[in-house]
């Protein structure tokens, strides 16, 4: 009844202008010109990202990102003084042929790392997306090191099965060392319950190649919060004073049940991208990092490693789960905030939650379920999270000027040093010249460019705390990620933002016939 008589009031202000009455309000801006909240999309970087194994193309957009929209964060945060606030920005859309605008998020930033976030370069054919990463705080004077293209990593395959059931595969690395690459073999991990390890990789950039070392971080339930993106019409952000207020979270279960990889663009995405229109352009279901070798996803490992101890079956559901999605467009999860209470309104309660992407922040406040706790923003606080939030994407403009500059003088510019790096440093190395070309016991591969860059940058806004949330600290580094020990080399000949990735491969854990065993999936995504 309610919803009738808002329609009928509707239709007699709209008429109203024809029989001559005058209207001190206007009709309200049709819902096709507002701010519309997704229900899929890219995850924010900063909160979760795959590991490029081979760094590839990224994503080029033909046309310029927006300027960045000022967002206003809801009343109420995560308790703990590890949760930051990392402001939003554009990510582009193929589907749409347009810009949408990823929220921002609070993020309980990795014990010991800093946040460089990602930015938008110029090039020949468009604007390529550089992505960001946390980089590893190593003393109160921060540098970020260039490195020359690392040789493509053409083995990442398990060498066999798991030693034991709570093994983890972490894929081989280059290490740059002296002026040339040496090889660190894959190993086994032994998986730890609430970190997940986010292995060693490189990061591209317009001035080189950024190592990335090793790290534990947290699960995603633990990591903070996430906002739904937006896609926003062009009339809109260039309004005067445009601000965008958030206040519907992303669930975090659903997210990890309909998730999917871009590996180009460094990003995970969420939602519903079952089309197979979508793997054309470079958007896999999770699971294919096991077949596709050019990716590592590090959340994957971790929950097959958890559900494998109760479903040994857990990678064919994941599977079949998949396939009916595809088949059926009715399962599929909601593509928007405002299909998904549609959609809801018409199902018994207890059928909701499979289509649940998203809530508003009062409903996950006020559910008992709900394992993290949340505490108002002071005004104080609220006026730091906004010159934080400047200040991050400030250092994100000059990330961008330093790593598009042209090379270095000796007045003006970037502070940089031309040297050999001393991080990471392989253990067993000979002293003086190898005739063998090996540094130990560690292949070499020789590369054009026998010096790095390194660039001492500003103090970054967003530095993780040691003890971690619930003051926790994080698990050591693992050994293997030094050892020396070598029994293959690589081919090398390929340049790894070249390189062809749509090649398939049978891991050996697909024939491992002791999962056989069915049992029923549990909840914990």
């Amino acid at each position: 009844m309610k919803t009738v008589i808002v329609l009928v009031i509707t239709t007699v202000f709209a008429v109203a202008p024809l029989y001559g009455e005058d209207s001190t309000q206007p009709p309200p801006t049709p819902a096709q010109e507002q701010p519309e909240v997704l229900t899929r999309g890219p995850v924010h970087e900063a909160f979760a990202e795959p590991v490029d194994l081979n760094t590839q193309t990224s994503v080029v957009a033909p046309t310029q990102p927006p300027a960045n929209i000022v967002e206003n964060p809801p009343a109420d945060k995560p308790v703990g003084d590890q949760y930051v606030w990392i402001p939003g920005y554009w990510a582009w859309d193929s589907e749409r042929n347009d810009y949408i605008w990823v929220s921002g998020c609070w993020r309980a930033a990795p014990s010991g790392r800093y946040w460089v976030p990602g930015y938008w370069s110029q090039t020949g054919l468009g604007w390529e997306w550089v992505p960001g990463f946390w980089a590893q705080q190593v003393s109160n004077v921060q540098q970020i090191e260039y490195l020359p293209p690392p040789p493509v990593i053409a083995d990442v395959e398990p060498q066999g099965l798991p030693p034991n059931d709570d093994n983890i595969w972490v894929p081989p690395c280059w290490y740059w060392y002296q002026g040339q690459y040496v090889w660190r073999n894959g190993y086994w991990l032994t998986a730890q319950e609430g970190w997940i390890w986010t292995p060693s990789h490189y990061i591209y950039t317009p001035r080189g190649y950024v190592f990335a070392a090793g790290y534990w971080d947290y699960p995603l339930r633990s990591r903070g919060v996430l906002f739904a993106p937006f896609y926003i019409p062009r009339h809109a952000w260039e309004r005067p004073g445009f601000s965008l207020s958030l206040g519907v979270t992303l669930d975090i279960g659903a997210l990890q049940f309909n998730m999917f990889t871009c590996p180009r663009y460094n990003h995970f995405y969420f939602g519903d991208y079952y089309d197979d229109f979508y793997i054309g352009i470079g958007i896999f279901p999770r699971f294919e990092c096991e077949s596709r070798h050019s990716w590592y996803d590090p959340i994957y490992e971790h929950d097959r490693w958890f559900h494998l101890r109760s479903d040994p079956r857990w990678e064919d559901h994941e599977r079949n789960d998949y396939d009916l999605r595809r088949a059926n467009k009715d399962m599929r999860p909601p593509r928007t905030y405002n299909e998904m209470e549609q959609r809801m309104a018409k199902l018994p309660e207890a059928k909701r939650k499979d289509i649940r992407m998203a809530r508003t922040m009062d409903k996950v406040i006020a559910d008992k379920k709900t394992t993290m706790k949340f505490e108002p923003i002071k005004a104080d606080a609220r006026q730091k999270i906004s010159t934080g939030a400047t200040d991050l994407r400030k250092f994100g403009e000059e990330r961008s000027k330093w790593e598009s500059s042209p090379a270095p003088t000796k007045s003006g510019g970037p502070n940089i040093e031309r040297s050999g790096p001393t991080t990471p440093q392989p253990t067993g190395q000979r002293t003086g010249p190898a005739a063998d070309n090996k540094v130990g016991n560690v292949s070499v591969q020789e590369t054009k460019h026998s010096k790095s860059e390194q660039i001492k940058i500003p103090s970054p806004p967003i530095v993780g705390k040691q003890e971690g949330i619930f003051n926790k600290t994080s698990p050591s580094q693992p050994d293997n990620e030094r050892k020396t020990d070598v029994k293959h080399t690589p081919s090398s000949n390929d340049s790894p933002r070249d390189r062809d990735t749509s090649g398939h491969s049978a891991s050996p854990r697909d024939n491992d016939s002791s999962r056989d065993k069915g049992s029923q999936r549990d909840d914990h995504r």
